[in-house]
């Protein structure tokens, strides 16, 4: 029964971190500012906070998770089955995970 106050606890203590970093972010984004060519600008910090903070991790662990269902169950069924459609699971489950961690730009999630 501790045990599980402690989780509950250490998850709520998370959540309110991330709402603490985020949300103060997410007032000022309409704000808009002048940049150096003279012209009127859009702050974006909003969505890059968030993509780095929480898509981002998300996306890293669930990489790990896909990277892991491929080697143990899905490679070796699909040699045994169809040994020439390898490249089909490996560009869904490793690929794209991996070029949205590590490719896409920041914010356009």
């Amino acid at each position: 029964m501790l045990n599980q106050a402690r989780r509950f606890t250490v998850a709520f203590c998370l959540v309110a971190l991330l709402a603490g970093i985020t949300l103060p972010l997410s007032a000022g984004a309409d704000e808009s500012f002048i940049n150096s060519s003279g012209t009127e600008a859009h702050a974006a910090t909003s969505p890059v906070m968030v993509d780095l903070l929480i898509l981002r991790p998300i996306g890293l662990v669930s990489l790990v998770f896909s990277s892991v269902l491929f080697l143990v169950p899905v490679l070796p069924i699909t040699l045994l089955t169809r040994p020439t459609e390898i490249g089909k699971p490996f560009n869904i489950m490793i690929t794209e995970p991996a070029r949205y961690v590590w490719i896409h730009r920041l914010g356009t999630h």
